[in-house]
């Protein structure tokens, strides 16, 4: 199995494109730059960022400072503009500490950007513990004060927001109290001209990356840019910005009260001066993308090989070059099971590549083989011979599909009656079939799914497979039992950002008592692979939800239950025991 997050491996032949924007970083008639890599979820947006980082200067004269800002990790914690001024400044005020000369100005940016923050937290307190608990001088405070509107504060609760309320006053006054006084737009200038200077006392030129801008809400996205455009834009710079750009586009009308497309477009132009976007993945691209996963599982040592010999191939593929699955056996010294594994690879490649839903994301494709191989150790530990091609192909059914058509066929295959001739491609110039009900909106795909090789001709030998995959079963049934209203609706919940937020609350109204049930099913399914040291998307909804729905509630809990509550952070911890979803006290 593989990890699910961006690689420091080029699987996509994305080394050109990172050679690109690592040239552009580094030449210095052409600073500042923004550059903006733009492409969906799973496309690989953060392996280019990687690929570009590795390919910037290690040693000699230019060496830049390069800092990386992942926008998502800081939302709801704080303001996303100052968190990120905050660590430009830590990273330079790092850099300044052996140059005498150059640690006042390093400690004056310093002490300007926690100005600003300060004004943030200020203005934001309200907000910030609406979104959960912020983490910094406001924190406890914050929690206490929580308690003690909601009527469940205690004489502790009191004692620690008298004595919490009042360090941060001390320490807010030291932020933001001046010599004289002063305004926001009359800092922004020496903000400026000390981050400059600063920059040219330290001699190198500066390349920020900034990551997850698409995961974070419409405001959290503008402010991190507004941050690039009206402080930190300074020369000697480079931003490289990976975003899904219709998601960017969707915060800038959201933001600026549906603004025509003209004036998106242009808010766009002026903060991104170079937009890329990550590379089509086709069919070829998909095929050598799985190769390189296989044999990175099988044979690691013989990877760097591989991928030299598949990335010339490719970028040779305008003359015809391509490649086999023999020949890469070979080179990855034929290694037991790899051949059979490639072959599944050439099988799954044009259908992945062009499946509505998938449509060659690498993401999706790494998440789907997985899926399969954690299927098929399960099938060696039960002892089922059950072949990988079999588990492949079903999976694919399941992700292209819904619920209610894998449904259909796993009934199909366990009731068994006349299933072939719904399994297997039609005979050229006979009469289809006709198609269960479930699937008729899945025409397209099913046609070229049952092409798929192995063509299932026996229903019967399916049935051990379809037994394995009860596991996919009981979130398929979830879909299916929820209205198309509630789906949607269960996709709005995901994206909730706060336990007292009314839209999540409205939402919650909509449900049917069945519904809650089926759409607290489908949060926990989405929350199941979620890092919990950080923010966890779903879990405000399945709070509020889990409020309304004794059996969602329980759900929830035993879901809770099974987690490493050490691994959580203390936010998290604080959210769900006051919400009495685990033990301890809030």
């Amino acid at each position: 199995m593989w990890r699910d997050s961006e690689s420091e491996h080029d699987f996509l032949n994305f080394t050109e494109v990172a050679d690109q924007i690592a040239t552009l970083a580094m030449n210095p008639a052409l600073l500042p730059i923004s550059i903006g890599v733009f492409g969906s979820w799973g496309t690989g947006k953060s392996t280019v960022l990687q690929l570009v980082e590795a390919k910037l200067p290690k040693q000699g004269e230019n060496v830049p400072i390069v800092i990386r800002f992942d926008a998502w990790m800081y939302q709801g914690f704080d303001d996303a503009r100052a968190a990120l001024m905050e660590v430009v400044s830590s990273k330079l005020l790092t850099l300044a500490e052996d140059k005498k000369t150059l640690i006042v100005k390093a400690k004056d940016f310093a002490a300007r950007v926690n100005y600003f923050r300060g004004l943030s937290l200020i203005a934001d307190f309200g907000i910030g513990m609406a979104l959960g608990i912020p983490p910094g001088l406001l924190t406890r405070a914050g929690s206490a004060l929580c308690s003690m509107a909601s009527g469940s504060g205690t004489t502790d609760d009191y004692g620690e927001l008298k004595k919490d309320l009042s360090d941060a006053t001390k320490e807010l006054s030291g932020l933001i109290k001046p010599v004289e006084k002063r305004t926001p737009p009359q800092d922004t200038e020496p903000c400026r001209r000390e981050f400059g200077e600063l920059l040219d006392g330290l001699n190198p030129s500066l390349v920020l990356f900034i990551d997850n801008l698409d995961r974070c809400l419409p405001d959290v996205a503008i402010r991190t840019l507004e941050a690039i455009r009206l402080f930190l834009f300074m020369p000697r710079t480079a931003f490289i910005i990976a975003a899904d750009e219709d998601m960017i586009r969707h915060s800038v009308a959201k933001h600026f009260n549906d603004p025509n497309a003209a004036h998106v477009r242009d808010y766009l132009d002026k903060v991104i001066q170079v937009p890329l976007r990550v590379p089509q993945v086709g069919t070829e691209d998909l095929r050598a993308y799985m190769y390189s996963l296989f044999v990175h599982l099988a044979a690691p040592d013989k990877l760097a090989e591989v991928q030299k010999y598949l990335m010339a191939a490719l970028q040779q593929g305008w003359k015809g070059k391509t490649f086999g699955k023999d020949t890469i056996a070979k080179l990855a010294g034929e290694p037991p099971e790899l051949l059979d594994n490639l072959a599944i690879a050439d099988g799954l490649a044009p259908i992945l590549a062009s499946a509505p839903s998938i449509q060659g994301n690498p993401r999706i494709v790494k998440r789907l083989l997985n899926a399969v191989f954690l299927r098929r150790m399960l099938a060696a530990h039960r002892e089922m011979n059950i072949d990988l091609a079999t588990l492949a192909k079903l999976a694919v059914f399941e992700r292209c599909t819904d619920g209610p058509a894998t449904l259909a066929l796993y009934r199909m295959v366990m009731e068994g009656e006349d299933a072939e001739k719904l399994l297997v491609p039609s005979a050229k110039g006979t009469k289809a079939p006709e198609l269960p009900q479930e699937w008729t909106a899945h025409v397209d795909f099913i046609e070229k799914w049952r092409a798929m090789k192995p063509v299932f001709d026996d229903a019967s030998k399916l049935r051990p497979a379809v037994f394995l995959s009860r596991d996919v079963m009981a979130p398929a049934r979830s879909r299916s039992e929820l209205s198309e209203s509630a789906r949607i609706a269960v996709e709005a919940l995901l994206k909730v950002d706060s336990v007292n937020s009314p839209v999540g609350q409205k939402i919650i109204e909509t449900f049917s008592a069945t519904d809650r049930r089926a759409a607290m099913s489908q949060l926990i399914e989405a929350m199941r692979p979620a890092d919990w040291s950080g923010m966890v998307p779903g879990i405000h909804g399945a709070v509020i939800l889990a409020k309304t729905s004794p059996d969602a509630r329980s759900d929830l809990k035993a879901f809770l239950a099974g987690l490493q509550t050490g691994q959580m952070a203390k936010g998290m911890l604080y959210l769900l025991k006051q919400a009495g979803l685990i033990a301890g006290k809030g």
